[in-house]
């Protein structure tokens, strides 16, 4: 099994302390090339031996598989003991709790997923594993919608409400192996894929208070 601890290099602290300043002003940050290809090619390859073996699906969201740490002695690793979950603590300022990992897929069917927040505390990490941008469904958020979470309590997942044209949106454009950290009040979303490209995504959600 891969080390994944010593495989991708260690950040720079000027790096680290400008993703700080975002997270915690922003509600996330993107951390660019965080994973190396190596690592990406690997994350896609099991994930997918994954998908093509599950025989149940979501009935809301199909192009969603969770629990990969639970197939995958790998996925268990990453999810535990990436080089993400250091990171994730410096920046969350207490010790981040596992919950699951996840493989997005999205083409032109794939669901939509609306605005929403995905719990009262936490942290999440999304590794793009394809370039991903506003033509291929990137990840959206509202800037410092984590600081007024009694304004945007009523989103949900599987709802339609239109953020587009909100003063605080901003289309978070990635590279494959580039990492996006954010507080999980953070107001999110996913357009549809309008041309078709590939556009996986890797997730690890994580509470951030034992229970």
């Amino acid at each position: 099994m891969m080390n994944l601890a010593k495989q991708d290099p260690p950040m720079q602290e000027a790096k680290r302390s400008a993703l700080a300043h975002s997270f915690e002003e922003d509600g996330f940050a993107i951390a660019r090339g965080f994973f190396s290809q190596e690592t990406v090619a690997e994350i896609c390859r099991r994930a997918e031996k994954i998908l093509d073996q599950r025989t149940e699906f979501s009935p809301t969201y199909t192009n969603i598989t969770k629990g990969l740490e639970k197939a995958d002695g790998f996925f268990a690793q990453l999810l535990n003991a990436g080089p993400q979950v250091s990171l994730l603590q410096e920046l969350l300022g207490t010790r981040p709790i596992p919950a699951t990992a996840s493989f997005f897929t999205k083409n032109t069917t794939a669901e939509e997923v609306y605005p929403h927040i995905d719990s009262v505390y936490g942290g999440v990490i999304w590794v793009a594993l394809d370039d991903t941008n506003r033509d291929n469904g990137c990840i959206h958020f509202l800037r410092g919608s984590h600081r007024r979470q009694a304004e945007f309590s009523y989103l949900k997942p599987n709802q339609a409400n239109d953020l587009s044209d909100h003063p605080d949106l901003i289309e978070a454009s990635m590279n494959a192996g580039d990492m996006v950290l954010f507080q999980s009040t953070t107001v999110h979303w996913s357009g549809p894929n309008h041309n078709g490209t590939p556009r996986r995504g890797f997730n690890c959600f994580y509470t951030g208070k034992s229970e």
